[in-house]
């Protein structure tokens, strides 16, 4: 059923036009992926943990379980929805694939007040944006001079030269062993 319909909300479409014995063919395969076991990928996930709360400054946007920013999305469960390449590639190149629905916007008012964040909610009549800082602003479209949404742009940073391969490795090694509950 779930690969029939997929499951809304997510990144998991129907399975459209495909005919009966393939959903039935597709349900087997995706059964039988449980049944090989995970092979963590290299890389020490205490020192992760480290870069994740030093170095790497992730905490200023992202939480764990309600520890951290809020500017970034939670990472509580991210290692059992995201891959290790995922994970890598994210923060080698975080404009690489953004979440869908993502969108950073740059709003200047009709007072000249300008501010940029992620968008969190917009209606035919206003627009709700969070900052970097995790500080929310409401506005009446009526009030906006221009609203610069800015597709494919991610205020976070890249980690490339930033840490070294080790420490990259390590980062997504802690990252990767989020999983929901642990």
């Amino acid at each position: 059923k779930v690969i029939e319909d997929g499951i809304r909300g997510t990144e998991m479409p129907g399975a459209g036009s495909m005919m009966e014995r393939e959903v039935w063919q597709t349900a087997s395969f995706v059964r039988s992926l449980g049944k090989i076991p995970v092979k963590p990928p290299p890389g020490d996930p205490e020192r992760g943990a480290e870069i994740y709360r030093g170095k790497g400054a992730c905490t200023g946007c992202h939480s764990i379980r309600g520890e951290g920013g809020i500017a970034g999305p939670d990472l509580a469960g991210i290692g059992g929805t995201r891959s290790a390449g995922y994970l890598h590639q994210a923060l080698v190149d975080p404009e690489a694939e953004l979440p869908e629905g993502y969108l950073l916007v740059k709003v200047v008012t009709k007072n000249g007040e300008s501010m940029t964040g992620v968008r969190v909610d917009e209606d035919s009549f206003s627009l709700q944006v969070r900052d970097n800082s995790g500080r929310s602003y409401s506005f009446w479209k009526s009030e906006i001079a221009q609203a610069d949404k800015q597709r494919g742009k991610s205020p976070m940073p890249s980690y490339k030269g930033r840490l070294s391969a080790e420490e990259l490795t390590d980062l997504v090694a802690y990252l990767a062993s989020l999983k929901e509950g642990k």
